[in-house]
């Protein structure tokens, strides 16, 4: 049974934090050179990894705890699993180091209000407590009233995954003075108010006021932040689109918020003990809006399973580069818009949309360094990383490479007007028309009327890469495509791409790809 009751309501300003942390002398500088005070908190104790921290809950019952993710023993994820265990109310935010995508996008599915990155931004840390004791001084000031204690029995009923403790709170339930008929017919709308900028405490209004005005038979609980559910209790003869036509009025009712909503619909379940699947599956439904987009309703049988799928995006970060450096911005959104086209169509999950979207847009950042700026392509990263934790969709995540892109074409265009660039293109033209042809540094450099130590400088000095590297990139590239057609032998396709010794083209192919060509085709087949 989780222990509440203990738990001392803070009427001061100050508020208690734990540190978690398995540097030392990272938890030293947080618990001793931060000025906490000047932010309203005390911090309460530190704690070398999860399960330390885990017992000094116990014994100092913090308000907020701000803990590591990678920790041995016990790590910050499973951490906060067990924290809100032992007090559903405390606030968890993470710290985290820039490589570490996989463990952000489950540190945002366990009820984390936020995140920060190390080396900590003070003004980051600073914007994100307010928000924190905000949220403490919400849950400190809120009256157990029947309405409230229903909403909390409620919340812990959709979130207790152990079947037992589940009977508990409907117990409890089934004591209040107006109680959840327990043989009643139910559907559940599952929403979540997506916004980049964080749902902020506008969005609660909106959906408060339409189920008292519109929804009589439905009781409203807020999961958490920016996340509720609404329990509908409906006739067993009601239309089946009358939930439906709902959800759809209240998406027009909440329009005008900043936070856009998505909602997910349940099926009809009956009796009290169905609710937790039906939640669940609400849930479901609502993650599909990755796929659907932001402002959707979604019905359970159209919850869309993702799949567990690895896309090589190889050939799309090619084919963006090859646009974008030779200033084809139609090509360019037309490659980006294939590539998340594919990946949606085929359900590809929403992580791993996730890091091969990252992985894609990384490429393109460094390929044209020379181009960005080698300072700015680190921010770069760091800013696509933690953008792409956090979009909803996987549009938004297609708009923001696409942005990204469009930006380094209009560096490009800058670029442009300087008068070598043109040259550039000259040899990079001549390279795609005979690359299957042997091709020198010299047969360039005639070809442009210039010297071939000079060709050599200006191409890698406009292109961030040497001659020799694009026109093997242009080949391999190539010989991929002739490798889908299995009636062509390995010897036909290395000649085809100017290689007249089949050994070194393998050689070169397998340098490039990670696999023989024999291996690539079987991989096409």
């Amino acid at each position: 049974m989780r222990k509440h009751a203990s738990r001392k309501v803070v009427t001061l300003s100050m508020y208690r934090i734990l540190l978690v942390d398995d540097e030392k002398m990272e938890l030293e500088m947080l618990a001793h050179y931060i000025r906490w005070e000047d932010m309203g908190i005390r911090v309460a104790g530190t704690a070398k990894n999860g399960r330390e921290a885990l017992q000094r809950m116990e014994e100092l019952r913090p308000d907020i705890i701000l803990t590591d993710v990678r920790m041995p023993i016990m790590d910050g994820l499973e951490f906060s699993r067990r924290a809100k265990q032992i007090d559903r109310n405390v606030q968890i935010a993470f710290l985290s180091g820039h490589d570490e995508f996989q463990y952000i996008k489950a540190a945002l599915s366990v009820e984390a209000i936020g995140y920060l990155l190390k080396p900590l931004d003070m003004e980051e840390l600073h914007n994100l407590m307010v928000r924190v004791k905000q949220k403490c001084e919400e849950i400190s000031i809120s009256s157990q009233t029947s309405g409230v204690l229903k909403e909390t029995y409620l919340r812990e009923l959709f979130l207790e995954n152990n079947p037992k403790i589940r009977s508990q709170w409907i117990e409890k339930l089934q004591l209040l003075p107006s109680p959840i008929p327990a043989s009643g017919f139910f559907q559940i709308l599952y929403i979540t108010a997506d916004s980049f900028s964080g749902p902020g405490i506008e969005a609660v209004m909106p959906i408060r006021q339409f189920v008292q005005t519109e929804m009589p038979c439905a009781f409203l609980c807020q999961i958490k932040e920016g996340t509720f559910a609404i329990l509908y209790n409906r006739k067993l003869d009601a239309s089946s689109l009358e939930l439906t036509e709902m959800a759809e009025q209240l998406l027009r009712h909440a329009s005008d918020s900043s936070s856009p909503l998505s909602i997910g619909i349940s099926n009809v379940g009956m009796g009290i003990e169905s609710l937790y699947d039906l939640c669940a599956a609400a849930k479901q439904a609502n993650a599909s809006k990755f796929y659907f987009g932001l402002g959707t309703c979604i019905m359970a049988d159209e919850t869309i399973v993702p799949v567990y799928e690895e896309v090589n995006p190889e050939p799309a970060i090619t084919s963006i580069c090859y646009a974008i450096a030779h200033l084809q911005e139609p090509t360019a959104i037309a490659e980006i818009q294939s590539f998340f086209a594919t990946m949606r169509n085929s359900r590809i999950d929403q992580d791993l949309v996730g890091s091969t979207s990252l992985r894609l847009v990384t490429a393109i950042e460094q390929h044209f360094a020379n181009i960005i700026g080698g300072g700015s392509v680190h921010s770069m990263y760091v800013d696509d990383w933690k953008r792409i934790a956090r979009y909803a969709t996987i549009y938004e995540i297609e708009a923001h490479i696409t942005d990204v892109c469009l930006s380094i074409l209009a560096l490009m265009k800058d670029k442009d007007k300087d008068k070598n660039l043109h040259i550039v293109h000259q040899i990079t033209n001549l390279i795609d028309r005979s690359f299957s042809m042997p091709l020198t540094i010299e047969d360039i450099a005639k070809n442009v009327y210039l010297s071939p130590n000079y060709v050599r400088t200006l191409f890698k000095d406009k292109m961030g890469e040497t001659i020799l590297e694009y026109l093997t990139r242009m080949r391999i590239q190539h010989a991929a495509e002739l490798l889908k057609d299995k009636s062509k032998k390995i010897h036909e396709i290395s000649a085809a791409v100017g290689y007249e010794n089949v050994s070194y083209f393998c050689s070169v192919f397998q340098k490039f790809k990670g696999t023989t060509p024999n291996e690539y085709r079987k991989k096409l087949l």
